[in-house]
């Protein structure tokens, strides 16, 4: 191995502690904080009976459209047995900035909950959020990891016709392929891992934005690979040297991510919408 992989493997491993996931969704926070000024936000919102059952909601400071908000359902990674929904602290409030209203779903996780309890988390999830002065017809899905894996089966399940797109990062999208994985083990039986693969089953998918990093040690990029020969309609968008989660190298996610929500804008937003901040501002010219 060179020395700048060894390198990069080493920081890498760092960054993956479990320790530092704490300070991690701190930091996120953080970053987010400024985005929010004129937004409404709220936290905790309740869409099932168990405590795993929460959303983070993202709604830009604007008269909501007649027909509703077009909205997007955030899924959070974490190998179905962690994670949080702070993991898009940053990425909601910048794809609500588009007039789009956005949520992040936390879902029951293994070993308590195993397969299929997070798709039925995630379409319950999808289902209460109808409720949020959202446009039925204008809905989309990002997952990141085993959240996209998530985002992907729950659109093949609801089929192309309820959503407008689904956006995924290094989704696992051939679960048998991935060998042995401990989470594997903790979250499926395994008679249950080709049900719950994307690319192994036909169903339709709407469209699709598939992003992964050519340096992915935890998803293989091969897995991208398997969903686009299944469903040949994915976008795929491979990240050269990306990691698993875009952390490294430094600021390789910046143009990714900003293509997602423009993709996503594109196919749920009928039009630029600002915020009553920034249309008070230009009134004051």
């Amino acid at each position: 191995m060179a020395d700048d992989d060894k390198r990069f493997a080493l920081v890498r491993r760092t960054l993956e502690l479990p320790a530092l996931e704490p300070a991690w969704h701190k930091l996120l926070r953080i970053q987010g904080r400024p985005l929010t000024l004129d937004m409404d936000v709220w936290e905790g919102v309740t869409y099932g009976d168990d405590p795993a059952h929460v959303l983070d909601v993202w709604e830009l400071n604007d008269l909501a459209p007649r027909e509703g908000w077009p909205a997007v359902l955030f899924l959070h990674g974490g190998g179905w047995v962690k994670g949080h929904r702070d993991a898009f602290r940053v990425q909601a409030p910048l794809l609500a900035r588009k007039g789009i209203l956005c949520a992040s779903a936390s879902y029951r996780l293994a070993p308590e909950h195993r397969w299929p309890a997070p798709l039925d988390d995630a379409l319950a999830a999808i289902e209460a959020m109808k409720g949020l002065q959202v446009d039925p017809e204008r809905i989309a899905l990002w997952g990141v990891s085993a959240g996209g894996q998530l985002a992907l089966r729950a659109a093949q399940v609801l089929g192309p016709e309820a959503l407008r797109g689904v956006v995924t990062l290094g989704a696992p999208t051939d679960l048998p392929a991935l060998g042995h994985w401990p989470e594997l083990d903790l979250a499926f039986d395994p008679a249950e891992l080709a049900g719950a693969s994307p690319a192994l089953q036909s169903d339709p998918l709407p469209p699709v934005l598939a992003m992964h990093g050519t340096r992915d040690r935890a998803v293989p990029v091969d897995q991208l690979h398997r969903l686009v020969a299944s469903h040949p309609h994915v976008q795929p968008v491979e990240i050269k040297r990306g990691d698993h989660m875009l952390r490294l190298p430094p600021g390789v996610g910046l143009r990714p991510l900003r293509h997602a929500r423009r993709w996503l804008a594109a196919r749920l937003a009928d039009k630029q919408r600002g915020s009553k901040w920034k249309i008070r501002k230009k009134g004051k010219r």
